[in-house]
């Protein structure tokens, strides 16, 4: 029997890929770190360590090494920057939903505005 090679890549090498914040010219600071949060990687300086969305919409951020936080930015933003990000990669289903998966579990999605 003949051994065939695969050619397998981990879904997760590929967002580090496909989400590598150099291929999109309009990713701010702030979005690559999150981006890194996201997906554990140390694409902004400084690194985030936490993310906390607070009851009014604002997403406050913790570097990595620090005790103090600070706001980023509004949620409704992040959320359609993540979008815009995730539409723009050319993603397989999978790694979107892989995507959306981290995201939910680092960020999450909270308010039914957001669409």
């Amino acid at each position: 029997m003949e051994q065939k090679d695969w050619d397998y890549k981990h879904p997760l090498s590929c967002l580090h890929t496909k989400l590598d914040p150099p291929r999109f010219h309009w990713i701010s600071p702030i979005m690559r770190a999150v981006i890194g949060h996201v997906l554990g990687v140390n694409y902004g300086i400084p690194v985030i360590e936490e993310i906390v969305v607070v009851y009014d919409g604002a997403v406050v951020a913790r570097p990595q090494g620090s005790t103090k936080a600070s706001i980023i930015g509004k949620y409704d933003d992040l959320v359609m920057g993540w979008k815009c990000l995730l539409s723009s990669a050319g993603l397989t289903t999978l790694e979107w939903m892989i995507a959306e998966a981290l995201f939910a579990t680092k960020i999450g999605y909270l308010f039914d505005a957001v669409n």
